[in-house]
């Protein structure tokens, strides 16, 4: 073997060398980066959100998400939406870090729940109840099959564009249907969320904006198929080490007509959607999802109370006819028939 081919050979191992420990280096900051794709939809994990939502997302999203502007303001319309009084018990859905939940009970709500499915929020949820001395309770678990109690709560709110995630609509209703088993008879439903005609009608397919002075989020976002869906891809490079995330989701568009058809299909009456500013960003760059967004309150109908039922009451008009209480057969059926309550 020739010194050239020897230094040749030398000089592969030694580039794969250099490319493994890259690789290496990527895995241990996490990233996974496919580079250019032509189909986003190709590349979305069905089940997307069970890892998403983590401290990378707090930082990506934080500039509405951790905003307290935002949530003293969305706090404030779900109180007046929905008539809440402190004593009402509330379920926060789909909760994130709690910064609903913890603004109720800051403004005097004691009975406070949040359910989310991600570990790591409900964690941080804990955490800053327990250093700010409130006390909402923090539960993990699945929006679609969670159980807190039937008839538990006067209010279950959804806030924080956090419906529509799941891959098939019947997810969705399966998550109406547990919060209506949660909620005591004639309790409230209060929905935010991206209005998806105007998302789908004027989505960006590329922007990017700053997150801080070292690193920078890069997205791509397109319509599936079935245009039912848009998907979002987000990849986001820091100056030092290079991409440290590559990572998909997407969110179902329901316009108002679809949200108003969904929830009143799954049985909530009293449907009244409220206006709702863009919300505030210290980065004001790339608002997404949250630029339109819909605001709704619905309730479960209060039911019927059944009394006993009791023989109608008919009397008849024509004296001497027979008792007033065992009238004509010929009658029963005519125009001097008087049912009870008649």
């Amino acid at each position: 073997m020739s010194r050239k081919t020897t230094a040749l050979r030398s000089a592969e191992v030694g580039a794969a060398a250099l490319d493994g420990a890259e690789t290496g280096r990527r895995r241990r900051n996490g990233a996974r980066t496919l580079g250019p794709v032509s189909d986003l939809e190709d590349h979305l994990p069905s089940d997307w959100w069970r890892t998403l939502f983590n401290a990378l997302y707090l930082e990506t999203d934080g500039d509405v998400f951790e905003n307290e502007r935002n949530t003293v303001e969305e706090i404030d319309l779900l109180i007046a939406s929905a008539g809440l009084e402190p004593n009402h018990r509330v379920l926060d859905l789909c909760c994130g870090q709690g910064r609903h939940a913890l603004e109720l009970a800051r403004r005097g709500f004691q009975r406070v729940a949040g359910l989310d499915r991600s570990r790591y929020l409900i964690r941080l949820a804990r955490k800053r109840a327990k250093k700010s001395k409130q006390q909402p309770s923090f539960h993990e678990g699945d929006a679609r099959n969670f159980r807190l109690g039937d008839g538990a709560f006067d209010c279950v709110c959804i806030l924080g564009n956090s419906f529509g995630y799941f891959e098939r609509q019947e997810d969705d209703l399966a998550v109406l249907e547990r919060v209506k088993q949660t909620l005591a008879t004639g309790g409230k439903l209060v929905m935010d969320l991206m209005d998806g005609e105007w998302m789908r009608r004027h989505f960006e397919p590329r922007s990017w904006e700053w997150i801080d002075r070292n690193r920078i989020v890069c997205r791509e976002r397109s319509l599936a198929e079935n245009r039912d869906r848009l998907i979002s891809r987000e990849v986001v490079v820091d100056a030092g080490r290079g991409v440290i995330a590559d990572q998909f989701y997407a969110e179902r568009l329901y316009s108002r007509e679809r949200l108003e058809a969904l929830l009143t299909g799954a049985g909530f009456a009293k449907l009244r959607f409220y206006r709702l500013p863009a919300p505030d960003s210290q980065r004001n760059q790339d608002l997404g999802m949250t630029a339109h967004r819909l605001f709704v309150t619905c309730e479960i109908p209060r039911r019927a109370r059944l009394l006993p039922r009791r023989p109608a009451l008919v009397h008849d008009v024509a004296a001497g006819l027979g008792d007033p209480l065992l009238p004509d057969p010929a009658k029963r059926n005519g125009r001097f028939n008087i049912s009870e309550g008649g």
